[in-house]
């Protein structure tokens, strides 16, 4: 079967001995709205920065310096074997959480922005204070860790004892870490995440389905009790105009101004002083006023794009562990760019997210990167012909390799076998 190493997982090269190409649409699409982001954050963020900084580029070279790294890393991450990952899922996942834990310890100077403690200061250097955001990271290591571990375990998370209980005190102490900060819009997309990738995995729907609830209930009494103000600013922006609802209802006005075919790239005048911060959580509201119906639209189909090959890709992907890494990260990206636009449109109360590769800031960018080439990786495995039926090379224990399917599978047992598929024992 060939040698493993400590962790279980059989030793692999790094780097991927396959010839087949990656997913060429899906790396397409997201490098083009990558640079798309790119033109959207300097128009967005201009007039912020020259008032702010005398340089109309400052968050434009920021951002360009993200992307160039991010896509750096892509291309090197899509070369590399995704089994690689599964064997140091528990390091991932350890570090993430040391870097969670020190946002919360170190000095507020080097980790306080507006309020919240979520980035990590380096000091200074050419393009002014270097910082990262590690909870954008930790939505990786968590997706890579969750994916491991299910993968070993899919026929005991039936069990409460085995399956919900250590599952759900796992996601708990990475989102209580993320909501000390506090940051309750990553904290939504870290337990749709988990919650996602647990029911991939197997789980009990009726544990899935308890969980959804108490989750859903826990946020709703959150969002009414300690961020009242938010939640009576999603019911009428107007009765708190001055306060909570200002930034809505500028959104809002961004949005209808921009009409079918929007007011021209650089156009916007919400941007100028009127909507805060334009260039991140609320980068969709100037893109509807620039590009209008047509450019809103846009967006929205782009990543209607990435849903349907990502989620292709973990229909095909060859082991359970492929599987749920791409239905994670697939989720991950989806879901966090369908709930800023639900932000930006009043359709659910503000919770302040990135809108993926889109918005302005370098953790969110290069970590959406790097997971997309992981994903690219798992597709340049999967089988190109038929879905969960066969795939025409071997897996690294020299055995024939089996692809998950999602297509006609049992709901209450979705990864069958995963133990003896995942490369594990």
């Amino acid at each position: 079967m060939g040698n493993r190493d400590h962790s279980g997982v059989a030793a692999i090269p790094i780097f991927d001995r396959t010839s087949r190409p990656p997913d060429r649409v899906l790396l397409a699409t997201v490098i083009g709205l990558t640079a798309f982001g790119l033109v959207m954050v300097y128009s967005a963020s201009f007039v912020e920065a020259t008032v702010l900084y005398g340089n109309p580029f400052y968050y434009l070279l920021r951002q360009a310096t993200g992307a160039l790294i991010g896509i750096g890393a892509l291309l090197v991450i899509q070369r590399i074997d995704y089994r690689v990952w599964q064997r140091y899922s528990i390091y991932l996942m350890v570090g993430a959480l040391i870097l969670l834990i020190a946002v919360l310890i170190l000095p507020a100077s080097l980790t306080e922005v507006n309020g919240a403690r979520s980035w990590i200061r380096f000091g200074e250097g050419w393009l002014g204070v270097f910082s990262i955001q590690p909870s954008e990271f930790a939505k990786l290591a968590m997706i890579i860790y969750f994916a491991h571990w299910f993968s070993r375990r899919s026929h005991r998370l039936g069990n409460v004892t085995y399956g919900l209980a250590p599952f759900a005190t796992i996601l708990g102490i990475i989102c209580g870490l993320v909501m000390l900060q506090p940051d309750l819009g990553t904290t939504i997309i870290m337990v749709l995440i988990g919650g996602v990738i647990f029911f991939a995995a197997g789980a009990n729907l009726l544990h899935v389905g308890g969980a959804a609830l108490l989750g859903v209930t826990a946020f709703w009494g959150l969002i009414v009790t300690v961020r009242s103000g938010r939640w009576e600013a999603f019911l009428d922006p107007w009765s708190r105009a001055s306060a909570e609802g200002y930034q809505i209802i500028h959104s809002l006005y961004a949005l209808a101004s921009g009409g079918v075919l929007g007011q021209g790239v650089g156009m916007s005048r919400q941007k100028y002083m009127w909507l805060p911060q334009p260039h991140t959580d609320t980068i969709y509201a100037i893109i509807g006023e620039e590009w209008g119906l047509a450019g809103t639209v846009g967006i929205l189909l782009v990543f209607l794009i990435i849903a349907a090959r990502g989620y292709r890709i973990a229909a095909r992907a060859p082991t359970p562990f492929a599987a749920l890494v791409a239905v994670g990260i697939t989720t991950w990206i989806v879901f966090q760019a369908f709930v800023n636009i639900a932000v930006t449109v009043a359709l659910i109360p503000f919770t302040g997210l990135t809108l993926p590769f889109l918005s302005y800031g370098s953790s969110s960018l290069i970590s959406c990167l790097i997971a997309v080439g992981i994903l690219l990786n798992i597709s340049r495995h999967v089988d190109q012909s038929h879905a969960g039926i066969t795939i025409a090379e071997r897996d690294h224990t020299g055995e024939r390799a089996a692809p998950y399917s999602f297509r006609g599978r049992n709901w209450r047992s979705r990864l069958p076998g995963a133990g003896s598929r995942s490369g594990t024992r």
